[in-house]
């Protein structure tokens, strides 16, 4: 499919047609439903996140309390209460994740525990992950089909193969009810033209069948000018209880985006130039788009009330469009600003495989114990088309005024042409197992392993050569955990773990000889539920040593230089107070050291040792603070603050992105059990500052969004 029009919201006319559709079909079961309707709460229940069962660090349904790592969940509702606008919003009020959006990564990547990049901190949808060509992951992106969402800080590729040695986040979406009929719609409108609209239906057909479709699309003027973007998810699932054992389920997921052209704006001596904030210095035909769509057939089948079988069969496109400048230089002399990186960019990405695993609860030597085994099998395509030189480089350049000007079209910089440049096949296989043992009431330990093997072809269509590689990749850890008194437990864990040099799904044949970058982390903590809920905390060390990886060169990010060793050390704590009845204050924070162990980099032609310096995009600190307040029954205010430390987007420490502190509001209003109001307001303070820039740019940083509002409304029935 290539939908890539011309129409700057073409999401409108589908979405409504979506919604007609499914207001059409499901009209007489909503009406016939006998069940209670959904009610809106504004407050999530007091009860401790400790306790609560998930799949964060594995797939053995592990409290919090009962896992030996650091893991995070936030519940759907949780974010959609809060308004949070991207799931990338809610990912960073966990503790020490930050973000590093531009729509080069396809704004949406995380750093975590001393490292940055999907390379290191992948992140899932369901339990499955698409692997990233060109480190762009776009999806999801909208937390409104979103059950949880769970994270794990640390090396997760015990459980999910390499990517995963900074950390791993799985997106959970909701899923057909067949217990109960619910419907909600949700409109909202904000600042610089923002108009959304959503509805999500769920419940039983018959005693064998549930559906659930969600949609949501938002569009947007922007805050800067021309800033228009749009956006469209889709949702749709299928369950089938085709026996008192056999559930069958087929969903739909697709997502289309359409960012807007912004990439930043061009900054002079480490600061923002105020008169240009609003500024966007794109061409008038700059073109950003991203489409996926996922498919899949989940079968669960419980064997015996101790043995279940899950398995996923699954299919993935994905579509990446650029074609605009995105590198912007000021020049305080002349007053103009030169345009560079004319990129001209097509690819096209299929994934497809199954996935597998079986659960076995039972008892060994008279003890509880909990076992996993599964596999992993996969296929890769991916198809690179863009116009870059025989260096590797984006050609093409402009200048254009500062003050304001036409901003030109994407032709009046450059005429190198499209080119259909290679095809990389990756496939994969691997098995892994999980298990869990109770020594005895105070003591558990739990261990897992997981080898895989990579397989990846570079068939070249300029030069018309073919390379491969082969790798394999064996990661294990074991924890033990240890509660001395109820609902306290002390933990230590040991994980060996595995990145990619670089994305195997868009590898180079130079880079072929890299495989696998290799890692190690100890960690140990304390978490804690005290008066029946009311107060949880946690508190953990650790350590992470990474060998043998690449990274972008200073002079030339298209580049890659090795690094023999890069290491992280840090703390992170948590606190979740429900003492009041209607007060909810949540609060984490993490400070860390990280840096190049074994480092001799080519800086100006020249060989330079980065040993003790910073990599990019880590900051040392970050922070986060909730606090919402029920001063009226029905009536719920809140406030947020989320903080950052500074960082750099060059290794060498050269280009500094300044600390921030975001601050935000809101008030809500629940008319009754169907219907709510909430005001947000987002950058309450409207502050200016840098939430990220290209890799190794010392010109320009792309700004977050000023002080905004949004009013939305949900209504249930």
């Amino acid at each position: 499919m290539n939908a890539f029009d011309s129409n700057p919201f073409p999401c409108r006319r589908r979405l409504a047609v979506a919604l007609a559709a499914a207001f059409s079909a499901l009209g007489g079961q909503a009406q016939a439903s006998d069940s209670a309707l959904p009610e809106i709460v504004v407050s999530s229940p007091a009860e401790s996140e400790l306790k609560r069962a998930g799949t964060a660090a594995g797939r053995l349904q592990l409290t919090p309390l009962e896992t030996p790592a650091s893991v995070t969940a936030i519940a759907g509702d949780t974010i959609r209460e809060r308004g949070y606008q991207s799931l990338l919003d809610a990912q960073t009020r966990a503790p020490g994740v930050s973000s590093v959006p531009f729509s080069g990564n396809g704004n949406n990547s995380l750093s975590a525990r001393g490292f940055y990049g999907p390379n290191s901190i992948s992140q899932l949808y369901d339990g499955l992950q698409l692997y990233n060509a060109g480190g762009v992951v776009t999806f999801p992106f909208d937390p409104w089909n979103v059950e949880r969402v769970e994270l794990l800080n640390g090396p997760a590729s015990v459980l999910y193969g390499t990517g995963f040695i900074g950390g791993a986040v799985n997106v959970i979406p909701r899923k057909p009810d067949f217990d109960h009929s619910s419907n909600e719609v949700q409109l909202s409108a904000g600042s610089f033209g923002t108009w959304r609209q959503a509805i999500d239906s769920t419940g039983p057909l018959n005693d064998q069948w549930a559906y659930r479709i969600s949609a949501s699309h938002v569009g947007s003027d922007g805050w800067m000018e021309r800033g228009r973007s749009d956006s469209l998810a889709l949702s749709a699932a299928l369950a089938w209880k085709a026996s008192r054992d056999l559930t069958l389920t087929l969903s739909n997921d697709y997502g289309d985006i359409d960012p807007g052209s912004y990439e930043g704006t061009p900054i002079i001596g480490g600061s923002v130039i105020r008169s240009l904030r609003y500024r966007n210095f794109n061409v008038d035909d700059a073109q950003v788009r991203f489409t996926e769509n996922r498919t899949y057939l989940r079968a669960r089948y419980q064997a015996t009330p101790e043995v279940v079988f899950n398995n996923d069969v699954y299919l993935i496109k994905h579509e990446r469009r650029y074609r605009e400048t995105y590198t912007f230089t000021y020049n305080p002399a002349t007053g103009n600003v030169l345009r560079s990186n004319y990129r001209d960019i097509i690819g096209y990405q299929t994934q497809y495989g199954d996935h597998g695993y079986v659960t076995i609860d039972h008892r060994l030597w008279g003890r509880k114990n909990q076992l996993v085994m599964g596999f992993d099998a996969n296929r890769s395509l991916y198809d690179r088309n863009d116009n870059t030189n025989s260096a590797g480089n984006f050609p093409g350049s402009t200048t254009v005024s500062a003050s304001g000007s036409a901003p030109g079209s994407f032709a009046q910089g450059t005429s190198a042409a499209m080119r259909y440049l290679y095809r990389v096949t990756l496939d994969q296989a691997g098995l892994f197992l999980q298990d869990r043992y109770q020594l005895d009431d105070r003591w558990s330990v739990t261990g897992g392993l997981r080898g895989d093997h990579y397989r990846t072809r570079r068939d070249d269509n300029i030069t018309r050569s073919t390379s491969s590689g082969n790798t394999d990749a064996v990661s294990w850890n074991g924890g033990v955990v240890f509660n001395p008194v109820r609902d306290t437990a002390l933990y230590a864990q040991y994980a060996v773990a595995s990145d990619p040099a670089t994305s195997l799904a868009s590898i180079s044949a130079s880079q072929m000889q890299y495989a696998v970058s290799r890692g190690k982390q100890v960690e140990a903590g304390v978490k804690q539920s005290l008066w029946d809920g009311k107060l949880d905390w946690t508190l953990a060390a650790y350590r992470i040593i990474k060998s043998d990886l690449l990274t972008p060169n200073i002079n030339n990010t298209q580049v890659s230089d090795t690094v023999g060793q890069q290491s992280s050390r840090g703390l992170e704590a948590s606190i979740t107070v429900r003492a009041w009845r209607n007060w909810r204050i949540e609060a984490n924070a993490s400070a860390l050291q990280a840096q190049f162990d074994d480092f001799v980099a080519s800086v100006n032609g020249r060989p330079a040792s980065l040993r003790g310096y910073r990599p990019q995009f880590v900051p040392k600190r970050t922070g986060n603070l909730f606090v919402a307040w029920n001063f009226l029954p029905q009536w719920e205010l809140r406030s947020g603050a989320h903080y950052v430390s500074d960082r750099y987007s060059d290794n060498t420490n050269v280009s500094r992105l300044p600390a921030y502190t975001v601050l935000d509001a809101g008030l809500a209003w629940r008319v009754n059990e169907r219907l709510k109001f909430d005001l947000r307001i987002d950058n309450l303070a409207d502050k200016v500052y840098a939430a990220s820039t290209y890799a190794g740019t010392a010109t320009q940083w792309v700004l977050g969004a000023p002080r905004s509002y949004t009013l939305a409304m949900n209504y249930g029935f």
